[in-house]
């Protein structure tokens, strides 16, 4: 009879344990946080394509980085960040920036994006732009605070050889 009260007394610890902490509430936490993240990244993407910056302001921490801004440098803070994803958008009639996929994984968010526009001034060479990029975006308590963009390697090596061919005349490179 001891012997039944205790397995008893096992069986209702354990029946109690597992109904007190629901199984997988944080992996549907996780995969909420990102799916809220991916749905903030990708308004990000919406407001450079509309030039609708007010939209994006809240969700860009006031002390966040973007670590691949102008000519490879860091835009630092909210105020900065918005004014520059403006002037992309001023700098183009028609730009798009497709989502082919993303991902989250806790506080970061990868993008693959595909950037097509034409330029309305002299900020692109002239050049219509037409690329794909994977962006790292970091966010923290639902507001993005780091961000990183990587070219396809194919794209900078052409723009590299234009560049370079113009500085030796148009006659290709210099041996």
């Amino acid at each position: 009879m001891k012997q039944i009260l205790t397995g008893l007394s096992v069986f209702v610890f354990l029946l109690v344990s597992c109904k007190s902490s629901t199984p997988g509430s944080t992996a549907a936490n996780t995969n909420n946080q990102n799916e809220t993240n991916i749905a903030n990244n990708a308004k990000v993407y919406k407001a450079i394509e509309t030039g609708d910056m007010s939209s994006i302001d809240t969700l860009i921490a006031t002390d966040a980085v973007d670590h691949d801004g102008p000519n490879g440098t860091e835009v630092q803070g909210r105020d900065s960040i918005v004014k520059m994803l403006g002037q992309i958008h001023n700098h183009f009639k028609d730009l798009k920036a497709d989502v082919v996929t993303s991902a989250g994984n806790g506080d970061y968010v990868f993008s693959l994006v595909h950037i097509t526009g034409t330029p309305i001034d002299s900020s692109m060479n002239g050049k219509n732009i037409d690329e794909r990029t994977v962006d790292v975006v970091k966010f923290k308590d639902n507001k993005i605070t780091e961000h990183w963009g990587f070219t396809e390697d194919a794209t900078v090596s052409k723009e590299m050889m234009e560049m370079q061919s113009k500085m030796n005349g148009g006659g290709g490179m210099k041996k």
